[in-house]
């Protein structure tokens, strides 16, 4: 990735991004996807955005996948040995469409509007944390030429490999993984700043959240007062979760414009948006909701669900939490074409 720093914007929205990733739950994968897309999308254009994981010697799933605003369905398919995928496994570096004028990218697999071309790409591997094996790629693609500099090249490869790290921590016992020394502009695990406290603060208390939370769940099949107590308990923790999120919230914004924060909800459809806004705001059942948008209650249920999983969270406490460390970004139209 060579020895350049990056530029104030880049570190604002690298450092957030670190924050997010950091901050995720275990296995929230989607969540995690988003963070990629909506910075580099905030730093550079993107019509088109992917990442896939390789199965097996010639064949990539394609979990994630957005063009022109649309999150496309999951794929999967066999990619050429004369294709960009081939080419970055093998030879672990970022592919960047200047280098060949996108020559690879004509023998890749196609998604979204195939009458359209892309006009720049950059694809980077998505290498094993641990292993160093190349298991995956991301990439960002433009209808517009010349849209990714040395800088953005070098931002999402960055972001691939923070990602890859991400899924890492999930497992590790303790976060031993090097992921800042070529930049440590972006580190975030310590404490520099009062975006860097407020982080720090709130990840410590999701996880003591999160260990109440399954307490409460071992104990409620066994009744009596221990289930009673842990209930309480698990009740006050998300209020307290709550209560110290929008605390939080008000203090960075007066430091911080919400701009400079990538927006895990930018997935969200028009519709789950509008659900989780609810029920951020004024913590409406499900029957309520059915009620004032005159859909299912069945169809809450899906939504409400959908939400959660694009959200990252488990349950619906969480959601306000979210939505108010996220910014209503519009999404970024994303376009394309070639994904192997």
């Amino acid at each position: 990735m060579g020895t350049a720093r990056f530029s104030p914007p880049y570190v604002d929205r690298l450092r957030a991004a670190d924050r997010w990733l950091r901050a995720s739950e275990r296995d929230a994968h989607a969540a995690r996807y988003a963070v990629c897309r909506t910075t580099i999308s905030a730093l550079a254009r993107v019509d088109s955005f992917y990442i896939g994981f390789f199965r097996a010697e010639d064949t990539v799933f394609i979990p994630y996948i957005y063009d022109h605003d649309q999150f496309l369905r999951p794929s999967i398919g066999r990619y050429s040995k004369h294709g960009v995928s081939h080419w970055v496994r093998a030879s672990k570096r970022p592919y960047v469409y200047a280098e060949d004028g996108g020559r690879l990218l004509t023998n890749a697999m196609p998604f979204g509007n195939t009458d359209e071309v892309s006009l720049d790409a950059v694809v980077v591997p998505l290498a094993d944390a641990v292993t160093g094996e190349v298991t995956g790629v991301m990439s960002a693609q433009s209808l517009e030429p010349r849209a990714y500099d040395d800088e953005a090249v070098r931002a999402l490869e960055w972001l691939g490999r923070a990602l890859m790290h991400s899924f890492a921590r999930d497992t590790a016992a303790q976060d031993v993984l090097d992921l800042y020394t070529i930049y440590p502009e972006l580190d975030t695990t310590g404490v520099q700043d009062e975006t860097d406290l407020i982080d720090a603060v709130s990840s410590r208390v999701n996880r003591l959240h999160r260990g109440i939370r399954d307490l409460a769940q071992l104990t409620s099949h066994a009744g009596g007062a221990v289930a009673e107590a842990a209930q309480q308990l698990q009740h006050l923790s998300e209020t307290t979760q709550i209560e110290i999120g929008e605390l939080f919230g008000e203090l960075a914004d007066a430091h911080q414009d919400d701009a400079d924060r990538p927006d895990p909800a930018a997935e969200l459809t028009t519709r789950e948006r509008e659900i989780a806004e609810l029920i951020a705001r004024d913590g409406v059942s499900n029957s309520d909701l059915a009620r004032q948008l005159h859909i299912s209650e069945k169809t809450v249920k899906t939504h409400v669900g959908n939400v959660l999983r694009k959200l990252g969270v488990a349950q619906r406490a969480g959601i306000e939490l979210v939505l108010s460390q996220t910014v209503g970004q519009p999404m970024r139209h994303v376009t394309r074409r070639s994904s192997s």
